[in-house]
């Protein structure tokens, strides 16, 4: 029977260990995430998180029987499998250190996480959410004062969105410009510096870095946007030495884990591929942020 290579063994203990960190932007949007295997061009039904009316108590229509209802969802169609991963001969593999594997697997992790991101990211855009703030100036000069502007415009009579319930989503330069003038010790602490989420800052449920954003950022409620994930594998186990399935603790998301001997060569790979999908929810629950005064 063959048996799992050791570098295998690096490889997954530290896919385990950084995939939430990598996919902790996710908790910002409506997700249906599963490792359940579905066919090509799949499409899920996302049901969306949203705000239930409150009203007064009256034995009437507002008791604890609440009605019967059909959450609004939106429809996600899942695109074909992601995969990344690399080779190593049989010499490579006697000789690469722990470092090796463990820094394959923390890169290919933040590559699948990077392409989930680009999904959600591809979407914001004026064709599909019209609200704006304008006006938030370049990344250089952008400081904690800004993301007060940004909260105040989001709860205007205009764009009628919730702060507390709301993530503030920012590009890599305007998060960086933001947390490089705030003390840690009060706003943005370990979970800031190493995941990319500052928590409450300005009312916000948090502020996180999104990669791939070619606008400053935006401001959403979860309804604004719907993700799912599947799962993804081999059909059949015997040509591999190992596959096997990693989820995230936090979003659920699996990742197939796959070990591939190529006999002839006598060559090693190793692979991670998972199935994901997004798409818009509720159009009015999130506000893109321009720099300038102009939306176009």
């Amino acid at each position: 029977m063959a048996s799992t290579f050791a570098g295998h063994e690096l490889y997954a203990k530290k896919v385990l260990k950084v995939l939430p960190a990598q996919l902790n932007f996710l908790g910002a949007f409506s997700t249906d995430i599963s490792g359940e295997l579905v066919g090509p061009a799949k499409s899920i039904e996302v049901p969306l998180v949203e705000m239930d009316d409150a009203g007064t108590f009256n034995r009437a229509n507002n008791n604890f029987a609440r009605p019967n209802g059909t959450p609004k969802s939106a429809t996600v169609t899942l695109g074909d499998p992601l995969i990344t991963g690399f080779s190593v001969t049989a010499d490579q593999a006697s000789k690469i250190e722990k470092r090796f594997w463990e820094g394959k697997a923390e890169l290919n992790v933040t590559s699948v996480a990077a392409s989930a991101q680009t999904a959600v990211s591809n979407l914001v855009t004026k064709a599909n959410f019209a609200k704006a703030v304008t006006n938030v100036g370049n990344a250089a000069s952008f400081v904690k004062s800004g993301v007060a502007k940004i909260a105040s415009a989001a709860e205007s009579a205009t764009n009628k969105l919730r702060v507390k319930f709301s993530t503030l989503a920012l590009s890599g330069e305007y998060f960086y410009a933001l947390l490089a003038g705030l003390d840690a010790n009060v706003y943005g602490g370990t979970e800031a510096i190493r995941n990319g989420v500052i928590p409450g800052l300005f009312g916000f449920g948090k502020v996180i870095l999104v990669h791939g954003l070619d606008i400053p950022g935006f401001v959403c409620e979860p309804s604004a946007i719907a993700f799912a994930s599947r799962g993804f594998r081999p059909a059949d186990d015997k040509p591999y030495t190992a596959v096997r399935e990693i989820k995230d603790p936090e979003t659920g998301l699996s990742l197939t884990l796959v070990e591939y001997p190529d006999g002839p060569s006598g060559d090693l790979s190793e692979s991670v591929t998972t199935r994901i999908g997004a798409s818009v929810g509720d159009s009015g629950a999130l506000v893109r942020l321009v720099a300038g005064g102009s939306d176009d």
